[in-house]
């Protein structure tokens, strides 16, 4: 009976035996007559397929020169916001099988010395922006030798040099006979990323060649992403590329020879005009963007009519949001995907037959099945429980964490998610709800999802985010914060009408409505509930 509930994906296709950088050198060997493979969306600077190669074949033999092997314990780090020259070390570790591992730019000195004791890497690859933040907790890590500063044109900064000094100093490491390390790429960590830590402090998720390897199958199947010629599509590169979303759509975007645009930081006519001037086809966005093309009045005033296909992630997005902007921007595809750092990231994605509101059906090489989180038992179409996980894009495990390694498995190897979902009897899963993150009012559970779902579909509200006010006699009271535009005005009243009117007594705001400037969100767009927790107190909010 239990194996009844237990939905497998189709087959895979058959998986390169070889290293993750010794694949995509392979494919950067094929594409150097592309014009482009990155270009800044600022500057319009632009980096070809052939010095990409060309750079990253460089790097990778300074690196090896100065000692770093595939050998346990050799990682590099890069710890910058995004930019031209940020996966020129990513690539140049990966050829060499070296271990890389990437930090949030904002991170504080506490938060950057956590992941840094995680990883301990030997090089870092910094910014000019995030050196102060490295230098100050470096002299306690013995284990850093060396840093470099990847996007100045100066020889050094503070004392630190610049990767464009090593690069156009020392010309006679470019050798056209290098060759990538080979290595097993069944079980070697390639890649150390963070979870998002809205639930306690990041740990770092050790994923392996292989594990990149199902990512790069499934984001090149004609069944899940409409495949184009090498140097015939362009995406945009706004996602925070630490982050493993945004980090997969230009890493995936290299291995097929699509082209990038760059962007530091969202700037919304920089981000209109690159999607009409470039012709994008394939959009990939999180749900923050998402609520920015459906609403916002900026949308009209650009030709769009270029995309194709448009892909959502990182967090649950709304029916509604999406069949606004499938109905505003016309797409031949909307795609949806559920995964998590620890699953590379996808574990549902949408087919073409796709169901709005629906993170898709499971990937290829996946198993997923749902629980009662009480009793551990599989559950049928339509009830909720908490998402379960096993199959080979799942990660090794967290790095020098054994303990929270064993937590999240469950004795028959089964990853917890900690999400509540369900599917339905197609096979469509729908996600709800964090386990940790719902209400419980009365005894009953409020999932915030839901009903910040609702609150969006007000032609008024501009963002919201649901959390519980502790009560002595409910347990917890839902509360909403609001974020409404300048210009409109919204009562506490009408807010809770509104809501009232579409779910059932126990889901009402009894905790009342906040109205906030903005609602805290980490960079892939996920709600920091715990920070909304704070911003009860009175003072901060806009009463």
């Amino acid at each position: 009976m239990e194996e009844k509930y237990v939905l497998h994906g189709p087959k895979s296709w058959k998986l390169p035996e070889i290293s993750v950088g010794e694949y995509i050198y392979n494919n950067l060997l094929q594409y150097t007559d592309i014009p482009v493979a990155l270009a800044d969306a600022q500057s319009g600077e632009i980096v070809s397929y052939k010095i990409l190669l060309e750079t990253t074949r460089h790097l990778a033999i300074y690196l090896k020169k100065f000692g770093l092997l595939n050998q346990p314990g050799n990682v590099v780090g890069i710890f910058s916001e995004n930019n031209l020259s940020y996966f020129y070390p990513v690539l140049a570790s990966l050829y060499l099988g070296v271990t890389v591992t990437t930090f949030n730019p904002q991170y504080t000195p506490d938060e950057l010395s956590n992941v840094l004791n995680i990883s301990k890497p030997t090089v870092i690859f910094c910014s000019e922006w995030t050196l102060d933040t490295l230098l100050e907790v470096t002299q306690q890590f013995a284990f850093i030798k060396t840093i470099l500063i990847i996007n100045t044109k100066e020889e050094s900064v503070n004392g630190v040099k610049s990767l464009n000094y090593i690069l156009s100093n020392d010309l006679a490491l470019n050798t056209p006979d290098f060759k990538p390390t080979k290595i097993d790429s069944t079980d070697q960590t390639a890649i150390i990323l963070y979870s998002s830590g809205t639930t306690g402090l990041p740990k770092g998720v050790m994923l392996t060649h292989k594990n990149i390897h199902y990512l790069l199958s499934n984001m090149a199947d004609p069944r899940y992403v409409k495949q184009y010629e090498p140097g015939s599509n362009t995406v945009t590169g706004i996602l925070p590329f630490f982050h493993f979303y945004g980090f997969a759509a230009v890493f995936t975007g290299l291995t097929v020879g699509r082209k990038t645009v760059v962007m530091q930081s969202f700037d919304p006519e920089v981000y209109l005009s690159i999607i009409q001037n470039y012709k994008v086809k394939t959009l990939p966005i999180v749900p923050p963007l998402a609520n920015f093309l459906a609403k916002s009045p900026l949308v009209d005033n650009y030709d769009l009519s270029s995309l194709e296909t448009i892909l959502c992630g990182a967090a649950p997005l709304s029916k509604r949001t999406q069949d606004i902007l499938i109905k505003r921007l016309k797409p031949d595809r909307f795609l949806q995907g559920y995964g998590l750092t620890e699953a590379v990231p996808i574990l549902t994605f949408t087919v073409d037959d796709f169901k709005t509101g629906s993170c898709g059906k499971v990937c290829p090489g996946m198993s997923v099945k749902i629980v009662d989180p009480e009793s551990g038992k599989a559950l049928g179409p339509g009830q909720n429980g908490e998402l379960c996980c096993k199959g080979d894009t799942v990660m090794k495990g967290y790095a020098n964490n054994i303990e929270a390694t064993k937590a999240i498995f469950d004795k028959d190897g089964w990853l917890h998610t900690g999400d509540v979902a369900y599917y339905d009897s197609d096979g469509y899963f729908y996600i709800v709800d964090r386990i940790k993150e719902l209400i419980k009012y009365k005894g009953f559970q409020v999932p915030p999802a839901e009903l910040e779902a609702i609150l969006l579909t007000h032609p008024k509200i501009i963002d919201a985010g649901v959390v519980g006010l502790p009560d002595e006699v409910a347990g917890e009271l839902p509360v909403a914060f609001v974020v409404t535009d300048s210009d409109e005005n919204l009562t506490e009243e009408e807010v809770k009408n509104f809501i009232a009117k579409k779910v059932s007594p126990q889901k009402h705001l009894h905790g009342g409505v906040k109205f906030v400037d903005e609602i805290p969100r980490n960079p892939s767009g996920k709600i920091l509930r715990r920070k909304l927790q704070e911003l009860l107190r009175p003072q901060k909010c806009k009463l």
